[in-house]
């Protein structure tokens, strides 16, 4: 993810507050009796989830048969968990949001400025509820193909969903003084009277021109600090509306329908088993197990590292717990033993880059969600090139290791790598566990999900003791509200994406290209530079929203396999997600190994070279990417 690839609630802070660039707001808790029936709305949204698609998992493996509406019901709740969760989300800090200029201004113009980003969220609420109200009237009489409900109801908890964020935009703009708000609100006004009044006299923004201004304007709010899901929605409705492509009621249509793939129920379920394995103790075993098995060559906790997060990239589906896991598991033993932080950081950094491909990746599923690619197959063609760039990363580390005589780790006997094996081995085989159930076909990539979270559960509460019904009830809380932003963020970024569709953006890249050339070379690498600037200036999922599927559809005007662009495109946007001023891992790296930027940067640029290099080679080479799909037989 990002991300967001945000973290876990509890270490939000933590992770995300001193990284200058991209970050989540401060939380501002209302009374603790509403906070807690927020966690008890996302709690029972997600409880609901799991037990229907278990349970029908289960009856379907033990009678093969299965309950028809449990699937409907399902999408039904991870549409509540969309908006209403991304409202909640939205109220507790976890949007994504640039804060890079907003917190170099002076303190008085800041005020104005954090008020102003929230008027914009208004006007995104407001756009949102005033164009969906007739979809609403006219689903009324239209029936759900299973329930033989109105469809009307399943529109229910966007507007409610949007309501809400309305009271916390409002909430939040009441904090602020009677003068910041006149000011803040007259500014965002008179940009509105500007826009429509110019666009009066010019007729429609359409063509070029026209998305020349949509992108420009997303920028804009990008770094006025406007959370990035709220952006993407309110960019695609001014645009609709100035351009007259369409019924702007269309953007609203496609935010709904954003978020009704099937594969997506498996977005809250990755993220709950991933959290689950932090919360109830998995994560130490699995750390004391990798050090064991590499620690004793040169540099050998730095190559520890290494493994380590392609691990975990494996478990937790999020770059940032990934980081935050694995930092501060061994931040302490590398002190210990003398490795500079800066050093420790940039190691840490390359090795999530390589682990944006590792399955259950988010980025991997959102954009197999919103194009036609197989998450299966997407989850397989990742394994290799991860591998790869994680070997790329190694081979440094002992090359620098030899140079700068890092030390080895103490011996670990076979007796300890037995003992430490088997404590680790529940755990480990939650990655096995889900690519064989995916790859073998014994369920989909969703049902292997919810699998995952109960299997999660019971190895944490049997095995590692690590869970109890108090901790697993905030356990899923967190994990409501991760997901709510997550596919909040996925259901802007369909209507985004839609926009760019509709508006020419494609013919005028083609044309761009056909002017260097109009090779698959040239669009290969157009397409790596633009996924490295946008995944560092918009953070890693949104930039895939938005241009994964444009580009996506372009493959074949190129000859090129979409399996192998996608991953390609996703490692590239996991570079520009780790790399400054913008990426928000690379600043939650340094947050977590308690390191400063400055001192970073120069270390990682070994490292960052040869995954540029490692990234080549896997563009140029599509079978690096298709071996094991091929091997196995997938699309």
């Amino acid at each position: 993810m990002t991300s967001t690839e945000a973290g876990a609630a509890p270490s939000r802070a933590a992770e995300t507050d001193a990284a200058p660039g991209i970050h989540t707001d401060s939380f501002k808790p209302f009374a603790p009796w509403i906070e807690l029936g927020f966690d008890v709305v996302l709690g029972a949204i997600l409880f609901v989830e799991l037990a229907l698609l278990f349970g029908n998992t289960m009856m379907r493996g033990i009678s093969n048969n299965s309950l028809v509406w449990a699937n409907e019901v399902s999408e039904y709740a991870l549409t509540g968990l969309a908006f209403i969760g991304g409202a909640i989300a939205y109220h507790r800090g976890m949007h994504m949001v640039v804060r890079f200029i907003i917190d170099k201004l002076p303190d008085h113009i800041r005020e104005y400025a954090e008020c102003a980003r929230h008027y914009f969220v208004l006007i995104a609420v407001g756009m949102g509820v005033y164009y969906t109200i007739p979809m609403w009237i006219n689903a009324r009489n239209t029936l759900t193909s299973v329930l033989q409900v109105s469809k009307s109801w399943t529109l229910l908890p966007f507007m409610f969903g949007m309501a809400l964020t309305a009271i916390f935009a409002v909430a939040e703009l009441a904090r602020h003084s009677r003068r910041n708000n006149l000011g803040a609100g007259a500014a965002v006004v008179t940009l509105g009277v500007v826009w429509f009044v110019a666009q009066y006299y010019t007729g429609p923004w359409n063509g070029p021109s026209g998305v020349g201004f949509a992108l420009g304007m997303l920028l804009c709010l990008v770094f006025a600090g406007v959370p990035i899901a709220f952006v993407l929605s309110a960019t695609a409705y001014v645009y609709i509306y100035g351009s007259g492509e369409a019924d702007p009621m269309a953007v609203s249509f496609a935010m709904t329908n954003g978020i009704s793939s099937f594969i997506l129920l498996a977005v809250p379920f990755f993220i709950l088993a991933g959290k689950v394995m932090t919360d109830g103790g998995l994560t130490k075993p699995l750390a004391d197990w990798v050090m064991a098995m590499v620690g004793r060559l040169q540099g050998g906790i730095m190559q520890a590292e290494v493994v380590a997060m392609y691990i975990f990239s494996g478990i937790s589906g999020s770059k940032i717990a990934d980081v935050a896991a694995v930092g501060t598991t061994l931040k302490g033993m590398l002190k210990e033993q003398g490795y500079e932080p800066g050093e420790s950081a940039a190691v840490l950094a390359a090795a999530g880059i390589m682990g944006e491909t590792i399955p259950p990746s988010l980025v991997m599923m959102v954009l197999a969600s919103i194009t036609t690619l197989s998450v299966a197959t997407f989850f397989v063609a990742g394994v290799v090139p991860a591998a790869l760039l994680g070997g790329c990363i190694m081979i440094i580390v002992y090359y620098r290791a030899r140079k700068f005589d890092w030390p080895r780790c103490a011996p670990t006997t076979w007796g300890e790598r037995i003992r430490i094996t088997g404590r680790a081995f529940p755990a480990l085989l939650v990655p096995v566990f889900l690519i064989v159930g995916i790859v073998g076909g014994l369920a989909t990539t969703t049902e292997v999900s919810s699998l995952a979270v109960v299997y999660a559960l019971v190895v944490a509460v049997v095995f590692y003791h690590g869970m109890n019904f108090r901790v697993f009830m905030k356990t899923m809380a967190d994990a409501g509200s991760m997901a709510g932003m997550v596919l909040f963020m996925v259901s802007a970024g369909a209507a985004f994406s839609w926009t760019l569709a509709v508006s020419g953006l494609h013919e005028v890249i083609s044309g761009f290209l056909d002017t260097l050339g109009g090779s698959a070379g040239a669009f290969m690498a157009f397409s790596i530079v633009l996924m490295v600037v946008m995944g560092s200036i918009l953070e890693g999922m949104p930039s895939l929203l938005i241009f994964g599927p444009m580009l996506l559809q372009m493959t074949t005007q190129y000859g090129i396999a979409p399996m192998h662009f996608g991953i390609v495109i996703i490692i590239a946007m996991g570079i520009g997600t780790f790399i400054p001023p913008f990426g928000i891992c690379y600043f939650v790296t340094c947050s977590v190994m308690d390191t400063t930027v400055e001192k970073v940067t120069p270390r990682f640029v070994p490292y960052l070279a040869m995954l540029v290099v490692g990234l080549i080679v896997i563009a140029m080479f599509p079978s690096i990417s298709l071996v094991l799909p091929n091997a196995f037989n997938l699309k």
